[in-house]
């Protein structure tokens, strides 16, 4: 239950390489995951920054964060008393979230395939959380998840509670 503590992040990354996992991602503070991926041999999305520093041979891509304009936009209205409260949620449209710094084993194709995919999210033209025009996105209990041809609010995405089709289990409540 820790944001930051490399130790037990390369410990879990290395209990999964031992399972067979050839590809890691991670949500934590530091760059262990990387560097044990490296070490062994495996693959990894780096989060956060790029680390291919570390990992120069691991690294598949880096999810980056760049929040920087939109933190300067809050201080400059809380210092000319502008600043309201309001709920924000930032992405790929607005500059703040980016897929990059790919690893040399990422083929260009897949590199431009990934950037035009980004720029079309960023257009509003690419909704990641869309239903095709032809099939509804099931639960895994078979009730309608997404209905064809639909696209789900940011207000739906934070507050889904089911697993889609093919995934085992349930989400406690």
């Amino acid at each position: 239950n820790a944001w930051f503590d490399p130790p037990k992040e390369r410990d879990a990354a290395i209990v999964l390489m031992n399972q067979e996992a050839d590809v890691l991602a991670f949500h934590t503070g530091s760059n262990a995951v990387m560097i044990a991926a490296q070490e062994r041999g495996k693959m990894a999305v780096a989060y956060h920054s790029d680390m291919r520093k570390v990992a120069p041979d691991a690294q598949i891509a880096a999810v980056t964060h760049n929040w920087g304009a939109y933190y300067t936009k809050q201080v400059r209205a809380s210092l000319d008393n502008t600043w309201k409260t309001s709920s924000f949620w930032g992405g790929v449209r607005e500059g703040m979230i980016r897929v990059d710094s790919f690893g040399p084993k990422v083929p260009k194709a897949v590199v431009d395939e990934v950037n035009a995919a980004q720029k079309a999210i960023g257009e509003g033209k690419l909704q990641p959380f869309a239903a095709a025009a032809a099939q509804d996105v099931l639960d895994n209990e078979g009730g309608i998840l997404i209905p064809r041809g639909t696209a789900l609010t940011d207000g739906q995405i934070l507050s889904m509670n089911a697993l889609v089709s093919g995934v085992l289990g349930k989400i406690a409540k």
